[in-house]
């Protein structure tokens, strides 16, 4: 699932988070005007959703957050900015869908292939619904 941050707070809490689940976040720096933002969008979301385990997915308007923008010296957009235990290890500039995979791939491993993510919430949802023997 990837989040839109809607201020300062909200990034700051959403940090905190991640810090406490060892999770690596991802934060996608876009405009609501920039065509590459929306080219590279769709895979954002694929890999959110295949790195739900191991990562979180923010999403930063500039228009609307620009002291966040500031903050993260964004200057183009899209702009990812890979964070791991509060700290800032990669970032980089554009739409380049196949340097987001590798990015991705070497911060948190391989992804959850798509095709058999339905089998794993089948499997996850009837251990759930296993009853409790006292």
């Amino acid at each position: 699932m990837v989040y839109i941050i809607q201020n300062k707070e909200d990034l700051d809490k959403k940090l905190e988070e991640a810090v406490g689940s060892g999770q690596l976040v991802v934060i996608d720096f876009f405009a609501n005007w920039c065509g590459p933002c929306k080219i590279i969008s769709p895979k954002l979301e694929e890999l959110a959703t295949q790195y739900a385990e191991k990562a979180i997915v923010l999403k930063v308007n500039v228009d609307d957050c620009e002291e966040i923008a500031l903050e993260y010296n964004v200057t183009s957009m899209p702009t990812f900015v890979f964070i791991k235990d509060n700290h800032v290890i990669d970032v980089f500039v554009g739409g380049n869908s196949e340097k987001l995979v590798k990015n991705m791939e070497k911060y948190v491993g391989e992804p959850i292939p798509v095709e058999i993510m339905p089998e794993i919430v089948e499997v996850e949802q009837a251990v759930e619904e296993e009853p409790v023997l006292d």
